[in-house]
């Protein structure tokens, strides 16, 4: 397997920390979800929306070029130095074309105050991330984990003093500026103590060549910040704040999934990256077996959000949120594909099929555009939701096309029927178990999804030999 100790290792550090920041998230959610009510959650969740589709200004792929040549070359480390100082630049360069985009849309007041002050956050941000990159390069990624427990945790306490104090919502919405600031500040010190690559000195010549290297990977991710966003610059122009409420509610719930997806990807990107070139042959045999564990894991965790849709709205949210059911039920599909399209877009940009990629995001993009159009003006906010399903759907099929043209393959096997029996008895665990109470419903359907997974042999022997080799060998070894 592609470094398969290192792999799982750096995937159990980063979802242990994202279990630990979805617990937070989930616990400030419904505070301020019952407390400001759909309305105000409609404008608070925007803002962070808005600001976040723009951040891609400030990307040009620089942070995947670094560690794409960092995971093969220490060496590289020296130019997170110029990667910074560029980054300063880009990130005011973000904020102001957030303030500009704002007055042109002609947003309310009330809306751009919001902006105005998630944009310091984001300045922060844009920063820290650029520094962080330089851990997730040489695989460490207990330090990232750490690093957004700190933010969770501090953006977690200054919200629940804002609701308790009387502060209220401009209270709530200074958390994720604060949040960023600290970590920045924390993450600036750890790195130039520990590598000590900062200095005032800047290379704009540098600055270019960065920049030319990383515009595939920077006008990929572009597009899809765009794609995966732009539904939500639609809505709020054709629906009102209160359903746009009802909407990211549902969104918030399946992003905080997206800690699953974004750990394994974070782990496996480097080692992707490590091994193209040394063993394509093993490159592409794990690439056929990680997709047999994605779609074990899919499977499980669509099945059981539609199950508990509506008792998890109603104990998070409440019920003056219960439109946020169907919506719900569908964007759980996005998460599947995303996590599907991910994977597949790691193993691209791993062997230098980046404009490959670029060509695929551009065609979903004008695809999410006109189905966006077309449903929310036929069915308001839940058409969004069916509209990113359904380019999301597009986009694993065109990238898995790509790729079995490029002899990266993965060939349906007969666990997936065993996998239909481990489904149908996990859904009969749930049903009973909702009788009681939805979270025994949840861990129940969990374990008995697991166990069943075993008592089906859905795992072959390859499989449990890494699990064991996992559980054997000594933390840290490869």
């Amino acid at each position: 397997m592609i470094g398969g100790k290192k792999i799982a290792l750096n995937t159990l550090f980063l979802m242990l920390s994202s279990v630990v920041n979805v617990a937070i998230s989930l616990f400030t959610t419904a505070i301020i979800a019952r407390n400001i009510g759909p309305e105000l959650y409609g404008r608070y969740t925007f803002g962070l929306t808005f600001i976040l589709m723009f951040s891609i200004l400030a990307n040009f792929g620089l942070e995947s070029l670094f560690i794409r040549e960092t995971a093969r070359d220490r060496s590289n480390l020296r130019i997170i130095n110029e990667i910074f100082h560029l980054k300063i630049v880009l990130a005011v360069f973000t904020i102001v074309s957030i303030v500009v985009s704002a007055h042109i849309l002609n947003y309310p007041f009330a809306t751009i105050q919001v902006l105005y002050i998630l944009c310091a956050g984001l300045f922060f941000q844009i920063l820290s991330e650029s520094l962080l990159s330089v851990y997730r390069s040489i695989e460490k990624m207990h330090v990232t984990a750490l690093f957004s427990i700190l933010f969770r945790v501090v953006s977690a306490v200054i919200i629940v003093v804002a609701v308790y104090s009387g502060i209220g919502f401009f209270g709530i919405v200074s958390a994720y500026s604060v949040g960023n600031a600290i970590v920045f500040g924390a993450s600036f010190a750890l790195v130039h103590w520990q590598f000590r690559p900062l200095h005032l000195r800047s290379n704009m010549s540098a600055w270019a060549a960065l920049i030319k290297q990383g515009i595939p990977f920077y006008l990929s991710a572009l597009l899809t910040m765009f794609y995966t966003r732009i539904n939500i610059i639609i809505l709020s122009k054709l629906v009102s704040e209160r359903d746009i409420g009802y909407y990211m509610a549902a969104l918030n719930l399946v992003e905080n999934l997206y800690f699953i997806p974004n750990a394994f990807n974070t782990s496996v990107f480097p080692a992707f990256s490590r091994l193209y070139g040394s063993s394509v042959e093993a490159l592409q045999k794990g690439y056929a077996r990680m997709t047999k564990y994605l779609i074990i894991l899919t499977a499980a965790v669509a099945a059981g959000t539609i199950l508990v849709s509506e008792q998890v709205i109603i104990l998070i949210y409440g019920k003056e949120f219960i439109a946020s059911v169907p919506v719900l039920n569908v964007l759980i599909f996005l998460w599947v594909f995303t996590f599907f399209s991910n994977t597949q877009s790691s193993l691209l940009f791993s062997i230098h099929k980046e404009r490959t990629q670029v060509k695929i995001m551009l065609a979903a993009t004008v695809v999410n555009i006109i189905l966006n159009i077309i449903l929310i003006r036929g069915y308001g906010y839940i058409g969004a939701a069916y509209a990113s399903v359904l380019t999301e759907g597009i986009v694993v099929a065109m990238i898995t096309a790509t790729l079995w043209r490029l002899r990266f393959q993965y060939m349906p096997e007969f666990y997936l029927l065993r996998l239909a029996f481990v489904l149908i008895a996990m859904v009969a665990s749930v049903k009973l178990l909702l009788e009681f109470n939805v979270v025994a419903a949840i861990a129940g359907g969990a374990f008995s999804y697991i166990g069943c997974l075993f008592l089906m042999r859905v795992f072959d022997s390859d499989d449990i030999y890494y699990m064991k080799s996992f559980v054997r060998r000594k933390t840290g070894s490869e």
